[in-house]
């Protein structure tokens, strides 16, 4: 099968997973939202924000490693496993003693059993860390999808009936871990790999150059981006952090399905064809086009109907979530766009260089979370956009100039969906203005409308990527 073909595969089967895990999260999101109270996802949120973090160590950027190298052997990817497997059994014993430790720092108890149980996922993801990234280095992403469909529907629908039968925030506690245990199960039995009780240091040092650039540049980021998470659930409490994270995660729906699911596919094709800089920088301009294209209006529409949005699928209770919802669709669209700066980093193997670049960026963030905090939740949210306004050019042009592209190329190939967003906004905020009608009516009118104003723009403006579109979705399905 050729690269193109294992491509196409890929992103067809990579965006039909990332829908419809979004589509089944968001569904579930919302179902458990009525169920539970803000408090319940706050203190969750206070756990993955440790959990998550530690993830970043279970492999120590090896898988990416071994999708980027040329050439690796069996020893590689059974150094790496075993690597994994001590990472991540050391990481949960850390985390087990640690956990006392983190409850008295938030001030919340119930911390200490919820940590023990939901960093379980370090063992269980070290166990399948090579098994995925061996299937995701040969394109075979149908078998990661089937497998990864089934756990998240299983895992949620536990979720739904635990709260539902009154477990509380133990409801949100075993969805992360369940869908991780079913995928383990399921890739050590469908990749095809067994691990060889050999181990080579060697090996691994030749992957630790990009390896640990490439974990060194996400610990970073990680930590910056979500001193907002940690610092509002410190100062503000688990009410308003749970307020938060439900708003960041709705806002992170169109983004992961769109430049997530690009990163995942073409990261290894791009690795493939990384000293073909012409032929990367063809594609990199359709990529940019085709995710804008969708990412950018869905972003402005969840930004202007937030109010329907929230009142209708969530609740009263949730109502401030209103506001921030809205700041953060906004500061979306800069994200949707700097998120596809890793497949230029990554596949070129310039990790170092996005390592170097990310810390002034990352240490701006932390200034203006804490600076922020002081106007509540509100304020980090505004804090966080007004980073990305600053930032965005800069950290853009430094990425695309790798591939010898230009400011002006990219605008070049996005000015109509620029024209057509706009316009799109226009007429969102004068419905939003003068529309005084039932919350259901009106969100079904700015709905229809701003959606036939941003294609007829489009058509307009750019008939040709349409038509192109009308093309492409031909050849994707089957």
């Amino acid at each position: 099968m050729s690269l193109k073909t294992k491509v196409k595969n890929g992103l067809k089967w990579t965006f039909i997973d990332q829908v419809f895990a979004q589509a089944v999260s968001l569904v579930f999101g919302i179902l458990l939202a009525r169920l539970l109270e803000p408090s319940a996802f706050g203190l969750i949120g206070m756990v993955l924000l440790f959990s998550n973090f530690a993830l970043n160590f279970v492999d120590l950027g090896f898988g990416a490693a071994l999708i980027q190298k040329k050439d690796v052997t069996q020893e590689h990817f059974s150094s790496v496993f075993w690597l994994n497997m001590m990472v991540g059994t050391l990481l949960y014993v850390f985390f087990y003693l640690l956990a006392p430790f983190i409850s008295v720092l938030y001030n919340q108890p119930e911390l200490i059993d919820l940590i023990r149980i939901i960093c379980l996922t370090f063992i269980v993801t070290a166990i399948s860390s090579v098994h995925v990234n061996l299937l995701v280095r040969e394109l075979q992403f149908k078998k990661k999808i089937i497998i990864n469909c089934f756990s998240v529907i299983f895992s949620y629908s536990l979720g739904f009936f635990m709260a539902f039968k009154g477990f509380g925030v133990w409801s949100l506690a075993i969805i992360g871990l369940l869908i991780a245990s079913i995928n383990t199960v399921f890739y050590c039995i469908f990749s095809n790999w067994i691990p060889s009780f050999a181990f080579n240091w060697g090996k691994i040092k030749e992957l630790s150059n990009f390896g640990l650039n490439f974990m060194g540049e996400n610990i970073v980021s990680y930590w910056s981006k979500n001193y907002d998470n940690f610092i509002i659930g410190k100062i503000l409490g688990s009410t308003e952090l749970g307020i938060y994270s439900r708003a960041y995660s709705l806002m992170l729906t169109p983004l992961r399905n769109f430049s997530t699911v690009i990163n995942k596919v073409m990261f290894p094709a791009f690795s493939q064809k990384q000293g073909d800089l012409p032929l990367l920088k063809k594609y990199y301009l359709k990529i940019i086009m085709f995710v804008s294209l969708f990412a950018l209006p869905l972003m402005i529409m969840l930004a202007v109907v937030s109010k329907e949005f929230i009142l209708l699928c969530f609740g009263e209770k949730w109502q401030r979530m209103i506001p921030i919802l809205s700041i953060l669709s906004v500061l979306g669209v800069f994200q949707t766009i700097l998120a596809l700066n890793a497949l230029i980093y990554n596949s070129l193997g310039k990790t170092s260089i996005a390592f170097k670049i990310s810390i002034i960026p990352n240490a701006l963030y932390i200034v203006a979370f804490t600076v922020g905090v002081n106007f509540g939740i509100i304020g980090v949210a505004y804090s966080f956009l007004l980073v990305n306004v600053l930032l965005f050019l800069p950290l853009y042009k430094n990425a695309i100039n790798l591939l010898d592209i230009t400011l002006l190329e990219v605008f070049k190939v996005l000015k109509g969906i620029i024209v057509a967003s706009f316009a799109m906004t226009a007429l969102l905020l004068t419905l939003n203005y003068y529309l005084n009608i039932s919350l259901t009516i009106d969100l079904i009118l700015k709905l229809i409308l701003g959606g036939l104003t941003y294609f007829m723009f489009i058509y307009l403006f750019e008939k040709e990527l349409i038509l192109i579109f009308k093309d492409k979705i031909k050849n994707f399905l089957p």
